[in-house]
């Protein structure tokens, strides 16, 4: 169907760069002709392109991957998408989410994904590093005037990380980068995945200030601008 011309307009006329895809307000009613939300290097075009939006300007973020199995028992087949889905909050109150969902894979022996899923993961990925991006430097700044950020249920601060309850800390040197873990079913799928989605988990792999290995698991939604946990990661743990 391609972009519409007022889009293109408008991020033009606003300097978003290239586009990367397009998603949805809510999932439903994407079969209705629902609100889209068509995604650029550097902001969104909401609907036919009456409002922009900047990733810089994203003060509070929030995403998730869910896992939605379908399955056809006639056939003894089953299928997952990861949906991607994202609430962002800008510097003047307003929150804009969206859903960015992946095509379909079947599952079995061997995964097979569409090639287009790559380009649609990009796009989520993009978003997320672009975001952080912007928010990691007043983060940093506050850390390093020996402050804290609070991500959620985690905590930071020059040490490290602290998870929920604040016994463990993860020292910032040896940590390995935090990342949304996926988990799929094994096929054939037992019965408690057809309940729901399932929100993927951010998965802490580190060491503690004794030097004792540990692994925290904290659902995704939950970690409040978890991207920028990440960049923060990325500048940290070398001091």
């Amino acid at each position: 169907m391609g972009i519409p011309p007022g889009v293109s307009g408008a991020a033009a006329a606003e300097g978003l760069g290239e586009p990367l895809g397009e998603a949805v307000v809510r999932r439903a009613p994407r079969l209705l002709g629902g609100k889209r939300v068509h995604l650029y290097e550097e902001g969104l075009v909401l609907g036919s392109g009456v409002r922009v939006r900047r990733w810089a300007d994203v003060t509070r973020w929030r995403s998730t991957v869910d896992v939605i199995v379908t399955s056809n028992e006639q056939n003894d087949r089953a299928w997952y998408t990861l949906a991607h889905r994202h609430l962002l909050r800008f510097g003047d109150g307003t929150e804009q989410g969206f859903l960015l969902d992946e095509r379909r894979t079947e599952l079995g022996p061997m995964v097979v994904e569409p090639f287009e899923n790559l380009r649609i993961r990009s796009a989520a990925e993009h978003v997320r590093k672009r975001v952080a991006e912007a928010q990691a430097p007043a983060m940093l700044d506050r850390i390093e005037k020996g402050r804290q950020v609070t991500f959620g249920p985690l905590t930071a601060d020059a040490h490290g990380v602290f998870v929920p309850g604040g016994l463990l800390v993860y020292r910032w040197a040896e940590m390995r980068e935090p990342y949304p873990a996926v988990d799929l079913p094994d096929f054939p799928v037992p019965s408690s995945w057809w309940l729901r989605p399932r929100d993927v988990r951010l998965v802490l792999l580190g060491k503690d200030t004794d030097g004792n290995p540990h692994r925290t698991e904290v659902t995704a939604w939950e970690v409040v601008d978890w991207g920028a946990l990440v960049a923060l990661w990325k500048r940290l743990r070398a001091r």
